[in-house]
């Protein structure tokens, strides 16, 4: 990836105070049409190339799973689904109750996408820097580019320098 193009202040994350709470939201413009954006987004093979695999009930009030391999699986709630819009779920992990709301717009034949980390604690650089890198890894996937299956790399760490106040 391009280094200038995935450090772009438009693409960093920021911390918002909406309905009483802060929310570290991301705002990207995908170059993708909306219905690429919501299935990389929704589905098991989509979810799976650029963050983890999850398998969603589609409907509000269904379940989200996910394989962990060796750390077990990851179960939580969808709490809100409304198709090519809206996607919100939510799941326990030993930091605390994570919480994530995506929201999609159709721009043209680009996709608006809202991304809102709600919990756990919207200020930890690190959940910042890792949002920011799987999101370029969005990007990539529905660029057509298969993001290398890594838990982390350059970029991720370079990612982290900069949501943690460091050299860049």
């Amino acid at each position: 990836m391009d280094d200038d193009a995935t450090l772009d202040p438009a693409d960093q994350g920021r911390v918002i105070h909406q309905d009483g709470m802060d929310v570290l939201r991301f705002e990207r413009t995908l170059a993708a049409d909306l219905r690429a954006v919501w299935d990389a987004v929704t589905t098991l093979e989509g979810t799976g190339a650029w963050a983890f695999p999850l398998e969603f009930e589609p409907r509000a009030g269904g379940a989200v799973t996910s394989d962990l391999g060796e750390y077990g699986t990851m179960r939580g709630d969808v709490l809100a689904w409304d198709e090519l819009q809206l996607l919100e779920y939510a799941w326990g992990a030993p930091e605390g109750r994570w919480h994530v709301v995506i929201m999609l717009d159709e721009v043209g034949d680009r996709t608006a996408l809202t991304f809102d980390h709600l919990g756990p604690d919207p200020h930890h650089p690190d959940y910042a820097a890792g949002w920011h890198w799987h999101l370029d890894r969005l990007a990539q996937y529905l660029a057509g580019v298969m993001p290398a299956q890594v838990p982390q790399d350059a970029h991720f760490e370079e990612l982290q320098r900069l949501y943690s106040g460091g050299e860049g």
